[in-house]
């Protein structure tokens, strides 16, 4: 167990004003596994701000490392989670009979993500990249869908951008990246500043300049938690949206909590939280235009064959009042 992959924070509650000649007797704190669908990612990054400022009372929680979306849902579906830091996409695998569902909107528009191209490119504006190729992590991910909008938001047709599928490997994206393989990438703002620093890359725009209604993350409960004890849930729910709230009022502290967490420079790290910080949602509610297109995205990206009733999959009843 690793300071990054496992933190548990105990937290223990006082069973409530006794009598003088009582003795306080302590109540066991609750325990709560929380998945992560990247390790390293600022969008997770509140649960570790809520356990290093003790947001969390009366749950023990361990924060369980998984990279990417299907090794995660493997692991929500065999029991080793009970809650789930994912991608808005990810409501396709409750669709699908993941028995999970979207209990908060973590974060909306995909601030997030941006298009990186070579530093020394000759590109300056998206209409320059009519034509070009893009490299995406797999046919039909989220990144191929930010591709294909923004060629359909330029009206340029579904030839008008040629992507390639390099795989989700950093390394290989950035190297295809410097040799003038592909002429551009959908990578991360902390990716797109750490290139700037050693002027490999540079962004060009946030995807989100031209997708503005998104649900880029959810929080999601396994379905047996929400039976067994909801109360937990709400509890999380409640210290989730306190740790936004003091990461957006407190910038240089919250940027020394989570270096160790995203293990980004603190240059590039402060820079991609002046960027993000607007994404998260401060209660949780889903947006109903966001859900939408995000219903659309699954038939685009051929994921379900026809757009799901969103309504039927993601619910509000557990956010704090």
């Amino acid at each position: 167990m690793t300071d990054i992959s496992r933190r548990t924070a105990l937290i223990l509650g006082a069973s409530g004003i006794a009598a003088l000649s009582a003795p306080r007797i302590a109540r066991a704190a609750t325990k709560l596994r929380v998945a992560k669908a990247n390790p390293h990612a600022i969008s997770f990054a509140p649960v570790d701000v809520g356990l290093a400022k003790g947001f969390f009372p009366g749950l023990d929680i361990e924060v369980i490392d998984f990279a990417g979306s299907a090794p995660a849902m493997q692991g929500l579906v065999s029991g080793a989670a009970d809650m789930y830091l994912g991608g808005g996409t990810d409501i396709a695998f409750e669709v699908k009979g993941v028995p999970i569902t979207a209990v908060a909107e973590l974060a909306g528009p995909p601030l997030l993500l941006c298009i990186i191209v070579p530093w020394d490119s000759p590109i300056k504006s998206t209409d320059d990249l009519k034509g070009k190729v893009f490299q995406v992590s797999s046919k039909g991910s989220t990144t191929d869908w930010l591709v294909k909008k923004l060629a359909e938001t330029k009206g340029w047709g579904p030839d008008g951008i040629t992507t390639v599928a390099l795989g989700g490997q950093l390394p290989a994206q950035v190297a295809a990246l410097k040799t003038h393989q592909v002429d551009a990438i959908v990578g991360t703002a902390s990716l797109a500043f750490q290139l700037e620093e050693k002027k490999e890359g540079r962004m060009l725009i946030p995807t989100a300049s031209y997708v503005k209604d998104f649900l880029l993350h959810a929080i999601f409960a396994t379905n047996s938690l929400l039976a067994r004890d909801p109360n937990t849930v709400r509890a999380f729910l409640k210290g989730w949206f306190q740790s936004v709230a003091f990461m957006r009022a407190h910038r240089d502290e919250t940027l020394k909590i989570i270096l160790p967490v995203t293990q980004v420079d603190a240059y590039a790290e402060g820079k991609e939280y002046d960027l993000v910080m607007p994404m998260f949602s401060a209660d949780g509610k889903f947006d109903a235009k966001s859900l939408d297109v995000m219903a659309q995205s699954f038939v685009d990206l051929k994921i379900l064959d026809t757009k799901p009733d969103m309504a039927k999959w993601v619910t509000e009843k557990y956010l704090p009042s």
